[in-house]
């Protein structure tokens, strides 16, 4: 068990290093952060709720781009080592194929993970930069109501956290890029890694000023750290990640047997009847073949909620537990069938 854990634990670090220095890796998860850290730019509508819009695309980015890092994180970490042959060779150490299989699973969950943080970090930053309304006596409380422009009341936009968190992602390509040529260090993990953790620091920085650029100051009655983020995105962030880690498994589990192309293909298509579901499976009958279908098919609806944190609404945290649980038990099932394919496959 032991011998297996440290096989596991290599196997996975080594696929999170050799995914994350990927090219397509950084442009997926920079892609992801700016289209949401923008969406605020070209606001024109507020859809009944202050912040709605940002808050919807940015879990849509982290649902649409986190599956196509999955697949192609998938493609390059599986079925391009069995296609040259690196695969083979793992397997003569010896490490056993589901040993082989889970690990890289693992290591793909770890590259989504490393995604989920930035985007997860940029949804709160763009939620928190788009126009909120704010009302003249809130300044007044703040005692910034000299100089900050909001005399009236009327919708105001976080001009210094959309500043912050778009150029920490120069800065953090700019870090990256001055550590490869100093310190010959991957330009791929550093700025992957340095993107997320960009955002990171914004959000953490943001609860120190207000919304209109003036810094907390420690005042009697006024808190000196407030980020004014809105956290029940968190609970709605986490179900995309369960939903994230389940096309790992399936991106996983069909790369012992095709290539990136079919397996977007099918990830996809699993995607769309999953979110469609309930129409799918309208009038069929449980030993109909959509009722078969339905049932082997993971439901994404169980982890599509953004429509739940509509007008204040919350998610249950306790639903979260049980949509992981239920996000678990899929993993398991597709893992399983990657490895019973994986093992019937000749490697030679």
């Amino acid at each position: 068990m032991k011998r297996a854990l440290q096989q596991t634990f290599a196997i996975a670090k080594a696929t999170v290093l050799e995914s994350v220095q990927q090219p397509i890796a950084f442009l997926i998860l920079t892609s992801g952060v700016l289209s949401v850290l923008l969406v605020p730019v070209f606001q024109f509508h507020r859809f009944s709720e202050d912040g709605r819009l940002a808050r919807d695309s940015g879990l849509s980015c982290m649902l649409v781009f986190g599956l196509v890092l999955a697949v192609t994180t998938a493609g390059s970490a599986l079925a391009a080592e069995i296609t040259r042959g690196t695969a083979a060779a793992i397997i003569g150490k010896p490490v056993s194929r589901v040993t082989f299989i889970v690990s890289k699973w693992l290591g793909i969950c770890g590259v989504l993970l490393i995604f989920w943080l930035g985007i997860c970090a940029a949804t709160l930053l763009a939620e928190r930069g788009s126009a909120h309304f704010v009302m003249p006596e809130f300044c007044e409380h703040e005692g910034q109501a000299s100089g900050c422009g909001c005399d009236s009341p009327g919708h105001e936009t976080d001009l210094l956290t959309r500043t912050l968190a778009i150029g920490g992602v120069g800065v953090a390509m700019l870090f990256a890029a001055l550590r490869h040529y100093f310190g010959r260090r991957r330009f791929g993990v550093s700025a992957f890694i340095g993107v997320t953790v960009s955002q990171l620091c914004v959000a953490a920085l943001c609860g120190f000023y207000t919304r209109f650029g003036q810094l907390r100051l420690l005042r009697k009655g006024i808190a000196p750290y407030v980020p004014e983020l809105d956290w029940r995105i968190l609970s709605a962030a986490l179900l995309v990640l369960f939903a994230l880690l389940l096309f790992a498994a399936l991106a996983t589990a069909l790369a012992t047997r095709l290539q990136t192309g079919p397996v977007l293909a099918v990830c996809v298509l699993v995607l769309v009847v999953g979110l469609a579901g309930d129409a799918f499976t309208m009038g069929a009958g449980v030993t109909s073949w959509r009722g078969l279908l339905s049932g082997l098919l993971p439901d994404i609806q169980h982890f599509w909620m953004c429509d739940a944190l509509a007008h204040g609404g919350r998610i249950a945290w306790s639903y979260v537990v049980e949509a992981g649980l239920y996000a678990l038990s899929c993993c398991a099932m597709f893992l399983t069938a990657g490895y019973l394919a994986f093992r019937m496959r000749d490697l030679g």
